[in-house]
């Protein structure tokens, strides 16, 4: 059946992926800068000039990053071009990964595919010029490993993933539970020897040679504000519309534009409250349930993305190799999650400091799209709720 859907599902899949990524705006035939590329050909030019990141320049992004950038510039070709085929091969291997990993009939895994194909048309520019492909392939990677039952490469790839971006950490408790399954505390312990292990080492460079640097780029995304995009800006944008509470907005560090004030900060703090509290109910019911793996992995990250206080719209990439997995109406639901923050990045142009000008339309987008991300969340939930009611009448 593997071999099938790789024959049948998955390779046309990746070429029909590429086919998209080639043909979109912002995709490998177009040379207009988009996203954060050039802020990425930066830190490499830097690097091969023979600085180091965090020591000799400030770098926003995790350790893991930095060889990508790296090796990116080393290719033939400009940095942008070169960046962005290495991103629709990224997306094009996961898309390959998430069809294996599917145990459904070839309909389905070619649903799946298919809506993964299409994502580049969907997101627009932002889907290759940003590195987040990197990311969500070393996390489908994770995943396919975690429901093939190959515990230790799980958790090397897991820690990969989260030092290259933090998010996939969600999937730690997870991939935990089965661990104290299997083994009890001493399997738990073997697994966060090789989690941390992999982590430290990754790091350590990194650590060693620019300490202060690197403590100081993880300090400026914890103490980030409320992003105008997230699902709590997206409500205090409304409610400036609607006369019911005045929304300042400011340009702040690394590169985002928040909402600022005792509300929005105190709105950052819930919304950093409610993703550890949706991830831990996520990991409750996969306790109490039938054990889909493939689902609760789907709900965490989802939970994460939309309920962040941080929401910038190459988030939502994040979620195009896992969500397919969880069936065919939460793919639907992604759809329009991608097609909406494909709208929301087309008119997202506002003066500094006011929303005024910014337009009530463009308020509303925001708001629809997180909901939709919301009402995604609440569909995997009562999935994994069906599951534990199941197993419980047993």
């Amino acid at each position: 059946m593997r071999r099938a859907r790789l024959a049948f599902v998955a390779l046309p899949g990746a070429a029909a992926f590429l086919v998209c990524c080639l043909v979109t705006r912002g995709g490998l035939l177009d040379h207009h800068r988009y996203g954060d590329v050039a802020l990425y050909g930066h830190y490499a030019h830097e690097m091969t000039s023979g600085h180091w990141p965090y020591r000799d320049f400030f770098d926003e992004y995790p350790p893991l990053a930095q060889p990508l950038f790296f090796i990116v510039r080393l290719l033939p070709g400009p940095f942008a071009t070169s960046f962005k085929w290495t991103m629709a091969l990224c997306g094009a291997v996961a898309l390959v990964l998430l069809v294996l990993a599917i145990r459904a009939s070839l309909a389905r895994s070619a649903v799946a595919a298919g809506v993964v194909a299409i994502s580049p048309l969907l997101v627009g520019p932002v889907f290759l010029n940003t590195y987040d492909l990197f990311p969500a392939l070393l996390t489908i990677g994770a995943v396919f490993a975690f429901l093939q039952g190959r515990e230790r490469t799980t958790y090397v790839l897991l820690a990969l993933a989260v030092a290259a971006k933090v998010f996939p950490l969600v999937l730690l408790p997870l991939v935990l539970i089965e661990s104290w399954e299997r083994g009890g505390r001493d399997a738990v312990r073997r697994a966060l020897a090789w989690f941390g292990g992999v982590l430290v080492l990754v790091h350590l460079p990194f650590a060693v040679l620019g300490p202060g640097g690197l403590r100081f780029s993880y300090w400026v995304q914890l103490r980030r504000g409320l992003e105008v995009e997230s699902l709590g800006g997206g409500v205090l944008l409304v409610l400036d519309r609607l006369g019911l509470h005045s929304v300042t907005l400011r340009d702040k560090a690394p590169g985002s534009r928040d909402a600022v004030g005792t509300l929005p900060d105190a709105l950052a703090v819930v919304s950093s409250l409610v993703v550890v509290s949706a991830v831990l109910y996520v990991a409750w019911l996969y306790l109490r349930g039938q054990r889909d793996r493939a689902l609760a992995c789907v709900a965490v990250v989802t939970a994460f993305v939309a309920f962040n206080k941080v929401l910038s719209p190459q988030y939502v990439v994040w979620l195009v190799p896992l969500v397919p997995a969880a069936g065919l109406v939460a793919s639907g639901v992604l759809i329009v999650v991608l097609a909406l923050t494909r709208a929301e990045w087309n008119r997202f142009v506002l003066p500094h400091g006011s929303v005024h000008h910014w337009g009530e339309v463009l308020s509303w987008w925001i708001l629809a799209r997180d909901l939709v991300l919301v009402a995604l969340f609440a569909l995997l939930v009562l999935k994994l709720r069906a599951g534990a009611t199941q197993r419980n009448r047993r």
